[in-house]
């Protein structure tokens, strides 16, 4: 099962999207503007066996 986790940016007030996995973390996409478009875009990627964490 894949985990992605959505976090803002303090510096930038930008959503970016990661994928976690055990022991380490890769960006996969961003800055998004819009909480929305992070959300969508990490549910995408997850599929329906996929987790999504919003931070």
């Amino acid at each position: 099962m894949s985990h992605y986790e959505i976090s803002k940016s303090a510096a930038s007030g930008k959503w970016h999207v990661s994928h976690v996995n055990p022991g380490w973390i890769t960006p996969i996409g961003g800055p998004y503007g819009k909480r929305k478009e992070a959300i969508t875009v990490a549910r995408l990627l997850a599929g329906r066996r996929g987790k999504v964490v919003i931070k």
